[in-house]
């Protein structure tokens, strides 16, 4: 242990010399490691808060009696004294409030007409109360894992799109997916649905054939081989024929999962009208498939759940789903479908690779962590990003909402407080996540790491973009400036290394998303040079996602209109 005053060695008996001469008893921490400052950015935001909570408290001594009322009621200190905020992403679990009802008593599985279970809460037509479930013990094995057989219309579907499963087409698309794509899509669980692809049994829980034509589609857009990269829409096509056709009547995980697929690749492409559909489909098949309840609490009810690991595979596709809904309406600025008060999925477990998934490591968590069977970026990453996501919902609940939308006073007391839990996030990631442009270029740049903080600077540019403009004060205005040209820096710095370490055109769709924010900055602050980089680096990113190149069309647009 160290000593508080000079940082030397010191024993836990005696004092030691300096404390002795000083008069003073030593103090010891319980680790040894050296802690991080809090950071400038984090210690701004406290600043910001102080400062309005003294404006608040002149505004409050300085009006009449009657309007003293009025004037608290503006104020929200919910968000600021939450005794759950600033702990360490390990202890960010206790966050999670869940309810420990049984599930049962508060909703019910049903046996659809197609034998699928789907989920009808206390006000459905369908539930009773104090009548039993369902029995669902004379279902069809096929119900019970949520799949049904299809292989006559898949193998038409496949040959009318020139697609053979057998082909060293569906490996290399597989193998790009879960290379560069998959910490990005944990709605898909990739343990289980390499296994039941490979081994390829009659029931399958995790696997159907709209998925893998979907995942394809997504994963051949990373791949560098331009007939491959062709071959991407009839994957697409396929998916989504035999999805329009036969996905609405059979509700399942793998439907789920294969429809918000195809809502990122629709997305990615600039058909942001389909992309939003096909996602509020996958969003609202959740729903109905209770996916919002802990399975725990399902157990007995739903046979498909017959063994931890598909109840914490379930937990996971929820948490996926979970942060793509967010991000998905981050991207349009529309409201969230899942709400925290609507959900009681317990967090995650980490479930161990097998030393067999060493093929299909995504590039970077594993391959710069402990080595098979201890995912040591995954999981922490995924946490993190559910962490990101709540903060996106209530920026968009708190700041955007048609009705909500506050103004003035309250509304620079929301941007001050979403500012301080962004910082708060950032300041309780674990070690392994922080990311900081001073380091050496040789660091490696892992990418889901790199994504996790580009989304986190986006947020933090949309946020005080707006505080510039309702800055009171130019300091107060040259202070959120600094904010978003810091930021924007930060992504900037993130592209140029991602660009050198890995290409831009394996970069995730959020990239894009980030490169626009920081564009705005650029173009309403005057940095020509950085201006010119990001127009190349979504044209790099249109490699994969058309998406960039409609969004480079109207930078152009809006710079010339409103910059010269």
């Amino acid at each position: 242990m160290r000593c508080r005053y000079r940082k030397l060695k010191c024993s836990r008996v005696e004092p030691c010399s300096n404390c002795s001469s000083l008069g003073e008893k030593c103090e010891y921490r319980e680790s040894d490691i050296k802690r991080r400052p809090a950071s400038r950015i984090y210690v701004s935001c406290l600043e910001k808060r102080i400062a309005w909570l003294e404006s608040l408290l002149i505004r409050v001594k300085e009006a009449d009696p009657s309007d003293i009322a009025a004037i608290l009621s503006e104020a929200n200190f919910d968000e600021h004294l939450n005794p759950q905020a600033g702990k360490n992403t390990a202890d960010s679990e206790a966050s999670f409030v869940i309810s420990r009802r049984p599930c049962l008593q508060i909703g019910s599985l049903q046996t659809g007409s197609e034998g699928s279970l789907l989920y009808y809460g206390p006000t459905s037509i369908y539930h009773l109360s104090g009548v039993p479930t369902n029995d669902h013990s004379s279902r069809p094995v096929s119900s019970l894992i949520g799949s049904v057989s299809h292989d006559s219309l898949t193998s038409h579907v496949a040959q009318h799109f020139g697609i053979s499963m057998r082909e060293e087409l569906v490996q290399n698309a597989l193998l790009a997916f879960f290379n560069w794509q998959y910490p990005h899509f944990m709605f898909i669980y990739r343990e289980a649905f390499l296994r039941d692809h490979i081994k390829k049994h009659q029931s399958r829980k995790y696997w159907s054939a709209p998925l893998l034509f979907a995942v394809c589609a997504l994963g051949l857009l990373m791949r560098t081989v331009h007939d491959e990269r062709e071959a991407s829409e009839r994957f697409f096509a396929a998916a989504e024929s035999l999805l329009l056709v036969s996905g609405f009547a059979h509700p399942c995980i793998t439907t789920v999962q294969a429809f918000l697929c195809l809502a990122y690749y629709e997305i990615g492409r600039g058909n942001l009208s389909k992309g939003w559909g096909f996602s509020g489909i996958a969003l609202r098949m959740a729903q109905d498939l209770g996916f919002q309840r802990d399975p725990r609490n399902w157990q007995l009810a739903d046979e498909s759940l017959a063994t931890p690991e598909d109840m914490e595979i379930r937990r996971r596709i929820y948490w996926g789903c979970y942060i793509s809904d967010k991000v998905i309406s981050l991207i349009f600025g529309r409201p969230v479908v899942f709400h925290d008060d609507d959900s009681e999925v317990e967090p995650m477990e980490q479930l161990p690779d097998l030393p067999q998934m060493a093929y299909w490591l995504s590039v970077g968590p594993e391959s710069h962590g402990n080595g098979i069977g201890n995912t040591s970026l995954l999981i922490p990453s995924f946490r993190a990003q559910i962490g990101l996501a709540r903060i996106i919902q209530r920026m968009l609940a708190q700041l955007y909402a048609a009705k909500q939308n506050p103004e003035g006073f309250r509304r620079e007391a929301c941007i001050n407080v979403l500012n301080l839990e962004l910082s708060r996030w950032e300041s309780a990631l674990d070690e392994t996540l922080k990311w900081s442009k001073w380091q050496p270029n040789s660091t490696p740049l892992v990418p889901n790491v790199a994504a996790l903080h580009v989304i986190f600077h986006s947020l933090r540019i949309v946020l005080n973009l707006e505080a510039v403009d309702m800055a009171a004060s130019p300091s107060d205005r040259n202070g959120s400036k600094a904010v978003c040209r810091s930021s924007a820096e930060d992504i900037i710095a993130i592209l140029r290394k991602y660009q050198s370490q890995h290409g831009l055109r394996y970069a995730p769709l959020t990239f894009v998303y980030g490169a626009a924010r920081a564009a705005q900055v650029v173009g309403l602050f005057g940095i020509p040079k950085e201006w010119s980089y990001l127009l190349q680096v979504l044209d790099a990113c249109s490699q994969a996602w058309t998406l960039a190149r409609d969004v480079k069309g109207k930078l152009l647009g809006w710079y010339n209109s409103n910059m010269h």
